[in-house]
C-alpha cells in the first residue's frame, strides 16, 4: 500500500499494478525483502511516536485553554489556517529569518519544509506538523463550507 500511496504519476501506479498481477499470477516470482520490512516497520513505529506528540499537544492547548476560561480550541486555531498557494509564493521570495517570522505568525502548525523546500518534508508522515496542500482560490474542495 506504501507504494501506491508514494507513486507519482498513473505509469508508476500502472507498472505497480503490472508487478502485482504477476505475483499474484507467478508466486514463485515474489521474494520478501527482509530489509524493506523493516524499514518499513521502523517508520510505522516513527508514525506512531509522532501522532501521539501531536495528541499530546492537542490535549495540553486543550487544558491550557480551560485553565484560561477561553474555549477548548482556542490554541489550536492559532496557526492552523491553510496557506494559500499565493502566500507560498510570497513566504518563498523573502529572505529566510523574515520567511520563519511570517510562517509562524500565521501558520505555524504546519509544515513549513513540506510548503517551501524544494523536496518538501524529509520526514513525511513522520512529520508531526501538518502536511496540507496549499489553497487556491480558483479550486473547490469538497470539505469546503459552500452557504446556498
Amino acid at each position: 500500500m506504501e507504494e501506491c500511496i508514494s507513486c507519482t504519476s498513473i505509469q508508476e501506479l500502472e507498472a505497480l499494478l503490472d508487478r502485482m498481477q504477476t505475483y499474484i499470477d507467478k508466486p514463485d516470482t515474489f521474494t520478501f525483502d527482509r530489509q524493506k520490512a523493516n524499514k518499513e516497520k521502523e517508520a510505522m513505529a516513527r508514525k506512531r511516536e509522532e501522532e501521539g506528540k501531536r495528541k499530546r499537544f492537542e490535549q495540553r492547548m486543550m487544558r491550557k485553554a480551560k485553565r484560561e476560561g477561553l474555549p477548548p480550541e482556542h490554541y489550536l486555531k492559532i496557526g492552523s489556517e491553510v496557506p494559500s498557494v499565493e502566500m507560498i509564493v510570497k513566504l518563498k521570495s523573502m529572505p529566510k529569518e523574515e520567511r520563519l517570522a511570517a510562517w509562524k505568525a500565521s501558520h505555524s502548525q504546519h509544515c513549513m519544509n513540506f510548503h517551501l523546500e524544494k523536496d518538501g518534508c524529509r520526514r513525511d508522515r513522520a512529520c508531526a506538523f501538518l502536511h496540507v496542500e496549499a489553497r487556491d482560490k480558483r479550486k473547490f474542495d469538497e470539505r469546503d463550507e459552500v452557504a446556498g
